[in-house]
């Protein structure tokens, strides 16, 4: 009788055993995924249409479960109207906070302008656009953006470190009314079913439900292209300090973002800055400990106006704040790539361990107090190892107003803040894991599966 309950006991630890193991590792149900709302299209005139003859359903007050295969949305003239692809002659005239939803069952997606999205489309009428937000499973959301934000070809272990991340910034946006976010770099690039490849599919589920929490909740897992050695310290773009986004070593060699220039001639200056006049000269007020602009000062041929680093790199659509400037004659017609004007460029120095200011000052031939105050150190006698100076060769001089053109030398690409995709890329070459990599970028951060109350 004992040896029968024993054996009774086993099977019932074994089943129970098997159940959690079972249930543990099952994955998310279809109901339990979290939707995102995604804005894919803002404009005055929209097209969509089906991918194949299966027809879509548009739904709205109007309109109740009705098959179509194409539908247009203008406004022109102050008149909102719509039409479908059968019937163009009838025309609908529609008003403000007019709203749709289009829904199909075509396994291939359905064409919003030039791209498939899968999924739920809402429709909406606002006064001077219409916008179109697609309603799809955070998931499959995401097999689209890790292809939209990072080459395919790369290393799986970078795409998963991207698909992590991109998870947690999607999730973290949640809760707005009509969007969540945006399918822009404004917050992540989202092409749709044109950005979905097997690799990227499998590096979603290789990863599924996970995101980066910090103290239980969502980070705001930022990341970017590039930060050229060193990403940058988010209270030092941004107002926000967050303990997580802290500047750390990058691996970003050897990426063809890493260094590059954009020239500016004087009538480009004028229509950039018509107030002052253009830019007659430029000075560097503040940069942060990475040598990426905090402020600068122009003056122009009307007066001088000082902008946040941020307020330039978006005014002249530059790459990074990373950036230095000098003023040429514009009849100076010498390859920017020819060795005098190479040694013209700012030049970015890595301290090494016995380094000291004055014989990094003596070797670049600059004085001491220069190399100062061009970095905004404080103690010259403190300087860290791995830290990023700025060797200050391309002071910008004065040049006749008339006749100048602004060459701008950069380095790296985004706002440098977070993951860097080509860091991510480089360390998953040399064998880093996923999990290694977001470690690495995102300071004090654990990786978990999704819990709602970590938003």
């Amino acid at each position: 009788m004992t040896f029968k309950f024993i054996k009774i006991s086993h099977n019932f630890f074994f089943i129970f055993f098997l159940n959690f193991c079972v249930f543990q590792a099952r994955p998310l149900r279809a109901s339990q995924i979290p939707t995102i709302k995604v804005l894919i299209l803002k404009d005055n005139k929209i097209r969509i249409r089906a991918d194949r003859s299966i027809p879509f359903t548009v739904e709205g007050q109007r309109f109740l479960n009705k098959k179509f295969r194409g539908l247009t949305l203008k406004i022109e003239n102050n008149r909102k109207i719509m039409f479908f692809d059968k019937n163009k002659q009838k025309i609908y005239d529609l008003k403000n906070k007019d709203k749709f939803l289009v829904r199909t069952s075509d396994s291939r997606g359905i064409w919003v302008g030039q791209k498939r999205y899968e999924g739920k489309l809402n429709i909406f009428i606002g006064d001077k656009n219409i916008s179109v937000v697609n309603i799809i499973g955070v998931e499959n959301y995401l097999s689209s953006v890790v292809g939209s934000e990072m080459p395919t070809k790369w290393p799986m272990e970078a795409l998963a470190a991207q698909a992590i991340a991109s998870r947690t910034y999607a999730l973290k946006q949640k809760g707005n009314s009509l969007f969540d976010i945006d399918s822009t770099d404004k917050n992540q690039v989202y092409n749709g079913l044109e950005s979905r490849t097997f690799k990227t599919k499998k590096a979603v589920r290789a990863t599924r439900s996970l995101v980066l929490v910090y103290k239980n909740k969502l980070i705001n897992a930022l990341f970017h292209s590039s930060s050229a050695g060193m990403t940058e310290n988010s209270q030092d773009v941004w107002k926000n300090k967050f303990p997580y986004l802290s500047s750390v070593k990058d691996f970003d060699k050897n990426n063809p973002k890493l260094q590059w220039q954009k020239r500016f001639s004087s009538e480009e200056l004028q229509k950039l800055f018509p107030r002052i006049g253009g830019i007659k000269q430029i000075e560097i007020l503040s940069i942060t400990n990475t040598g990426r602009v905090k402020n600068v000062k122009i003056q122009g041929d009307y007066g001088s106006a000082q902008f946040s680093g941020l307020d330039i790199r978006k005014k002249m659509n530059l790459k990074s704040t990373l950036v230095r400037f000098k003023l040429i004659k514009e009849n100076d017609k010498r390859n920017t790539t020819s060795t005098k004007l190479l040694e013209d460029k700012t030049i970015t120095y890595l301290v090494k361990a016995g380094d000291n200011l004055s014989d990094i000052a003596y070797r670049y031939n600059v004085s001491l107090s220069e190399l100062v105050t061009f970095n905004s150190i404080k103690d010259p006698t403190l300087i860290k190892i791995n830290q990023i100076l700025l060797i200050p060769r391309n002071q910008v001089k004065n040049v006749s107003s008339n006749d100048k053109t602004l060459v701008v030398s950069g380095y790296g690409s985004g706002h440098g803040v977070g993951m860097s995709q080509w860091g991510a890329k480089n360390m998953a070459s040399k064998g880093a894991k996923a999990e290694e990599i977001l470690k690495h970028f995102y300071k004090g951060v654990k990786i978990k599966p999704f819990k709602r109350y970590f938003l």
